[in-house]
């Protein structure tokens, strides 16, 4: 689906599946949209059909059952991607030559090189609250 809007990275249509306080759980049907997304071989969202977010508000009015328009906005998902797979790789990498240029082993810079990116992934679990509130979706009534 190509977003209508260019600051906009993710625009889908979902329903809503609840409705508590200010926290509104919205269900996606992502194979209509990954179908027609050229990096659909690369993203591992293309994985499941199904997803549900968690979106904050507090303007409007939903009820559950109703048809809504998802959308994130193009700045948001740069940073998700850097988060997810440019500093990984990065890390990975860099690991890598480092370690290949002290001369160690291949099979131990691979090894050394993947396991550096446990404790990245632990800070990114640690700090998932604060990150929920970084990556926030903002909900529209469908017409």
């Amino acid at each position: 689906m190509t977003p209508t809007n260019t600051s906009v990275c993710f625009e889908q249509k979902g329903i809503i599946e609840s409705v508590n306080n200010n926290r509104i759980t919205v269900r996606i049907d992502r194979g209509s949209a990954c179908g027609h997304c050229s990096a659909q071989g690369l993203c591992n969202l293309a994985e499941s059909t199904e997803r549900t977010i968690e979106v904050n508000n507090s303007t409007e009015s939903y009820s559950v059952g109703e048809w809504v328009q998802v959308t994130m906005s193009r700045s948001m998902g740069n940073k998700a991607i850097l988060l997810g797979y440019f500093i990984p790789f990065v890390l990975l990498i860099s690991t890598l030559l480092i370690l290949s240029a002290f001369g160690l082993p291949e099979w131990i810079a691979g090894l050394v090189s993947l396991l550096i990116l446990v404790p990245y992934f632990i800070v990114i679990y640690i700090f998932r609250e604060r990150l929920r509130r970084t990556f926030s979706f903002s909900i529209h009534k469908s017409a």
